[in-house]
């Protein structure tokens, strides 16, 4: 055998894990099947490794979870704002901070559990504060701008979870709203359609938007 042939004849050696495949891989194990479902033998089972080589790259598993915490933590620090009026741009930051925290329940769910829910919370608050000032609302009125903001975010994905976790509804909206009297037939009709969740967030909080953005003055009485 010529040395071409044997060189051609030894077993190709499967690549190296890297720690950015590790943090990804038990990134998709714990949205997939809950922190409980994270172990290091189903991590290594995952990528096809030693579980040594899991432990070499993140330490316990411990120490993965605090990786994981502090990677949910980092990922909203670039959220984008989009638009050519303050509008615009603060309803983009509303909308991107739905879909991270919407993608990352079980995640979310762990980062509270640290006690790093606020610091997390940090880079969209001053995402959404220089968006606010370039508005023109300064002081307690921005800040009571960007706390309704991500209550009404998180409540939003609160209702999104409960719907979505909730048995099938007997009898169902289109029943109850046929069955009802009402002079507006297409409001009735709308009714009884399924919610399209992103348009209704979009609506709802594009009216947020606006009325916090005009509000730069304080009300007389106050």
């Amino acid at each position: 055998m010529t040395g071409r042939s044997q060189e051609a004849a030894k077993p190709s050696r499967a690549p190296a894990v890297t720690r950015r495949a590790v943090l990804d891989a038990a990134t998709r194990l714990v949205e997939q099947q809950g922190v409980a479902g994270l172990s290091m033998r189903k991590l290594a089972a995952e990528l096809g490794v030693a579980v040594t080589s899991i432990y070499w790259h993140v330490g316990n598993r411990e120490a993965l979870l605090d990786e994981l915490v502090q990677e949910m933590v980092h990922g909203l620090e670039t959220l984008p704002a989009h638009g050519s009026t303050p509008t615009a741009r603060v309803l983009s930051l509303a909308v991107e901070l739905r879909r991270v925290l919407r993608d990352h329940p079980h995640l979310i769910g762990l980062v509270n559990e640290r006690g790093l829910t606020q610091a997390m919370f940090l880079p969209s608050q001053r995402a959404l504060i220089a968006e606010i000032s370039a508005a023109g609302l300064r002081g307690a009125r921005a800040a009571e701008a960007v706390r309704a903001l991500q209550y009404h975010v998180i409540g939003f994905i609160l209702v999104e979870r409960h719907t979505d976790r909730s048995p099938e509804q007997r009898p169902s909206a289109e029943e109850l709203w046929q069955a009802e009297p009402a002079p507006d037939a297409a409001l009735a009709g709308a009714l009884a359609t399924p919610v399209d969740a992103d348009r209704l967030f979009a609506v709802a909080t594009g009216a947020l938007v606006r009325s916090l953005l005009a509000d730069q003055a304080p009300p007389e009485n106050q």
